[in-house]
């Protein structure tokens, strides 16, 4: 059940002495994951061996990398080659459908200013490659707020692994539990919760009941949501 404002504000984050945010990126910063399954259902279709990439089971795999979606998908091993190969050429897909398309989350660049004036770290954890990562952060240059940011490559495992969240909190010099993480996807949110960290649903990509089931404190629909100036006054500055 969604908790009130209240409860997220006294269980959740504020009663941790916040210190940092940790974003995800698509379906967090920008609603990519229309494009995504666009993209997927596009170039499939070109490959015979993807031929059971349905959109239903597309959806139920967000925030994974290709290495850890394809064999989910597929239900078999997939060689390394072949996830390098289909993987960049469907991320190429992507970037192209996206490109000039790209609009932040209602209230994000506002909140981001805020909680940086107020002395949050900021930093992005994402199964993303760089390419993705750098076409949309360059848009209105919003990259110049995280100071920290681990993509797909950086790590060796995908979520719900914490090791991107971990990553993250280790390189802004952060204890997890003074970080608060903003994630869309199931597989994000038990990767935030097993790093330690609190975290708080995106409601893009999944259900509140099911974002909460793994773990996700509270759940916005974007940042303008009322609850978010309750973490400002405990930042850490």
């Amino acid at each position: 059940m969604q908790h009130n404002a209240h409860d997220a504000a006294t269980e959740g984050a504020v009663s941790r002495d916040l210190e940092a945010l940790i974003f995800d990126m698509d379906g967090v910063l920008c609603d990519t994951m229309p494009f995504h399954l666009a993209a997927w259902l596009q170039y499939s279709s070109t490959v015979p061996e993807l031929a059971g990439a349905s959109q239903e089971r597309l959806e139920q795999m967000g925030g994974k990398r290709n290495q850890e979606l394809l064999p989910e998908l597929l239900g078999r091993p997939v060689p390394k080659a072949d996830v390098r190969r289909w993987g960049a050429e469907k991320e190429a897909v992507y970037r192209d459908m996206i490109r000039g398309r790209i609009e932040w989350l209602p209230g994000l660049v506002e909140f981001l200013t805020q909680a940086q004036a107020k002395g949050l770290r900021l930093g992005l954890g994402t199964s993303a490659c760089r390419e993705n990562v750098e076409l949309l952060l360059a848009h209105e240059n919003l990259g110049d707020f995280f100071e920290v940011r681990v993509i797909d490559a950086d790590v060796e495992r995908g979520k719900p692994d914490p090791q991107c969240y971990s990553l993250v909190a280790e390189r802004l010099g952060i204890a997890p539990e003074k970080c608060l993480v903003f994630e869309d996807a199931t597989a994000g949110v038990q990767a935030a919760r097993n790093a330690g960290m609190a975290c708080w649903g995106v409601l893009t990509t999944c259900s509140a009941v099911a974002l909460h089931d793994a773990g996700a404190e509270y759940c916005i629909k974007n940042f303008q949501d009322s609850c978010l100036p309750v973490i400002m006054p405990q930042a850490s500055v």
